[in-house]
């Protein structure tokens, strides 16, 4: 079996990531009514039925399944309405609207490529060939950063990061710990990515704990975080 370095190495240019912060719940939700949508699809009636996306006298709930529907049609006709509903969808069906949208796209490459591509999602997205994460460094026993602590945590983290031509897009520090998010290319290994940065910082006076919270399905409250913190006997 392919290790995950080696099948992105496989893949090289021809993947593509869902780029939008989508609740891993309705994507399970989205994957459940495409499948059941394909069981019974009729592709001429699918088509013919596209334009009552438009329609502000349609049901929600029936332009979710039309969405899906039109995602399941291998046809640039279906493709390009989904495009043109994503511009501009019901509140409510945005996100919907972008899985139905990623759906066709993939299906249309699929069938024009040699090799299909490899499709990434997770529920903070990511950007390119980026996937994001949400992370959260703490200090050992619970302790507070100091301004100086801080500043180097920062260095290192562009520094390292710009090696590796990940981007930090937010970190904002609390007390005892801090939270970052970032963008991390798939072809970097993301702990030991880290693990270097917190070797780093801790030449400075062993301050960062090398436990840390790291998760890409979506981004943890404070009051989580600090549970979490708390559960592992850290503070």
């Amino acid at each position: 079996m392919k290790t995950y370095k080696e099948k992105i190495k496989q893949y090289g240019d021809n993947i593509s990531v869902l780029e939008e912060e989508i609740d891993l719940k309705l994507q399970m939700e989205y994957l459940k009514e495409s499948a059941n949508v394909k069981k019974v699809l009729d592709a001429v009636q699918v088509l013919k039925d596209k334009n009552k996306l438009f329609d502000d006298g349609m049901s929600l709930s029936d332009k979710r399944i039309l969405l899906s529907k039109l995602a399941s049609v291998n046809e640039v006709e279906a493709f390009r309405t989904l495009e043109l509903y994503k511009q501009k969808p019901d509140k409510s069906l945005m996100e919907w609207s972008v899985l139905a949208y990623q759906e066709s796209k993939m299906l249309l490459e699929s069938s024009l490529l040699d090799k299909p591509p490899l499709f990434i999602s997770t529920g903070l997205g990511g950007k390119g060939t980026k996937l994001r994460y949400f992370i959260v460094i703490k200090s050992i026993k619970g302790k507070y950063f100091s301004d100086f602590q801080t500043q180097v945590i920062l260095k290192e983290i562009e520094y390292s990061f710009k090696k590796e031509e990940a981007e930090l897009e937010d970190i904002r520090f609390f007390g005892y710990f801090a939270t970052l998010t970032v963008l991390i290319p798939l072809s970097v290994g993301l702990k030991t990515l880290l693990a270097d940065v917190v070797q780093t910082c801790n030449e400075m006076g062993g301050f960062v704990d090398k436990r840390m919270l790291i998760t890409n399905s979506r981004k943890l409250t404070l009051n989580q975080i600090k549970k979490a913190i708390e559960s592992s006997g850290n503070v």
